[in-house]
């Protein structure tokens, strides 16, 4: 196992056909622990800003091959036709390893993908040159963790079954079992944008505080949910708009 910290202005050298998978759950059922501060509306308009944020990074990457949204919810196809992606609906039973094992096939099967990067949707301060850093120090099996290195906030697999998929919050030091099991070193790509998933009222805090501008900080601020955020975090999480 190798820790990487890949420059950022390294060009790839002879890069594999590799695609992101964004997978996205049913937009009504979407991040249950903010339940207590958003309401259903808020919750769904959320999750499709952070998706949008997600989309612009890896649509702006130099390196990757082409992005394909993994998802049954309506939306997706507005996604897909809004940022020139490929779109696949999961079977209805599967859970998300099996929705994005069955993509990842999908991209091998009719696309010539010789390798995946997985990016959940719920990442909205990735940056597209984080993207290709990560691409570019990639060898079989890259993870990137979130903050506190529990979970897989990304993950590059070459080729895209090289290890079985696990995502359950705790999924990070699983996969890295994983990848030594079956003989491959896996790195650990620590990289700022892929730290921070958004679950909780804290995580919102958090990425208001960032002083990014990102789609999902203005949804935040515009719809008055920083300002909500703020009250009951003893004072503005950013001193009010986000900052550039």
């Amino acid at each position: 196992m190798e820790t990487r910290q890949p420059a950022i202005s390294q060009p790839a050298i002879s890069q594999p056909a590799i695609w992101a998978i964004v997978p996205l759950k049913a937009l009504e059922s979407a991040k249950q622990r903010l339940a207590n501060v958003l309401s259903a509306e808020e919750r769904r308009l959320l999750m499709l800003a952070m998706a949008r944020d997600v989309l612009t990074a890896l649509a702006r990457s130099s390196h990757l091959s082409g992005t394909l949204i993994v998802s049954r919810t309506p939306e997706a196809d507005v996604l897909a036709q809004a940022f020139g992606t490929e779109r696949f609906a999961e079977k209805p039973d599967a859970d998300l390893a099996d929705a994005l094992k069955q993509g990842a096939d999908y991209l091998r099967d009719y696309l010539d993908a010789e390798g995946v990067f997985i990016v959940p949707a719920d990442i909205p301060l990735l940056k597209a040159d984080e993207v290709d850093a990560a691409l570019s120090s990639h060898r079989r099996v890259t993870i990137m963790p979130d903050d506190e290195k529990l979970g897989t906030n990304g993950l590059i697999l070459t080729p895209g079954d090289a290890i079985p998929l696990l995502f359950d919050g705790k999924s990070f030091r699983p996969h890295l079992q994983s990848a030594r099991d079956r003989g491959l070193d896996p790195d650990i790509c620590p990289l700022p944008g892929f730290e921070l998933d958004i679950d909780t009222p804290a995580d919102l805090v958090t990425l208001l505080r960032s002083n990014r501008q990102t789609q999902t900080s203005i949804y935040l601020d515009k719809s008055g949910i920083a300002a909500r955020l703020a009250d009951h975090h003893n004072g503005p999480p950013n001193g009010g708009h986000p900052g550039p």
